[in-house]
């Protein structure tokens, strides 16, 4: 096998057909822009990382389609994020177009999480959700936050999806190896 960037496939010495295979990266969402800063193509940032410093550790970056591979440097400390800056965005006008857009990285940039009973938001998308008694009860779908705890989106076929917290009493194991979370004390949150 190639490992080359074109879908369309190369052919050997011999005149073989090879299959060309595309490495796609894993991109994780870990901030977003907010607002244009003054009129040298400076903007606002929020970052989603749990400390919201580490946010630069991450590097490269991606702004959606046109923004890949781009280095983002502090200007500022906000009380609700960072005023950054790059060398791809120098104008006002192109700092306007970003407004609201994602924040991705490699998920290979992340660094290891060596602490037992954490794991990254993307790692628990797709995993199966199951009772203790081995009951399926729905797959993840998403990670969400609204103010009060971390909470897991189950969607179960035919059901309307619903959400459960994570926390010490409803989530009693994670294996990633397996793609299960086995929860616990879960009837006041199933529909």
């Amino acid at each position: 096998f190639s490992r080359r960037s074109s879908s369309r496939g190369s052919f050997s010495r011999s005149g073989e057909k090879r299959l060309t295979l595309l490495f796609m990266p894993q991109l994780v969402v870990i901030g977003e822009v907010r607002a244009v800063h003054g009129l040298k193509g400076h903007f606002k940032i929020t970052s989603y990382t749990q400390t919201p410093d580490d946010f630069f550790r991450f590097g490269p970056y991606r702004l959606g389609k046109d923004y890949a591979n781009i280095y983002l440097k502090k200007i500022k400390d906000l009380k609700t994020g960072y005023v950054v800056s790059c060398d791809q965005i120098n104008t006002r006008e192109l700092a306007e177009k970003i407004v609201g857009m994602t924040i991705e990285t490699d998920q290979s940039c992340l660094p290891q999480i060596n602490k037992l009973n954490q794991f990254y938001y993307h790692q628990l998308i797709n995993l199966i959700i199951k009772t203790e008694d081995g009951k399926n009860i729905g797959k993840v779908i998403s990670v969400q936050n609204f103010g009060s705890s971390d909470l897991l989106e189950i969607r179960k076929k035919n059901r309307k999806d619903f959400f459960i917290p994570i926390s010490d009493s409803t989530v009693k194991k994670v294996d990633l190896n397996k793609k299960i979370i086995i929860v616990k004390n879960i009837n006041d949150y199933v529909v």
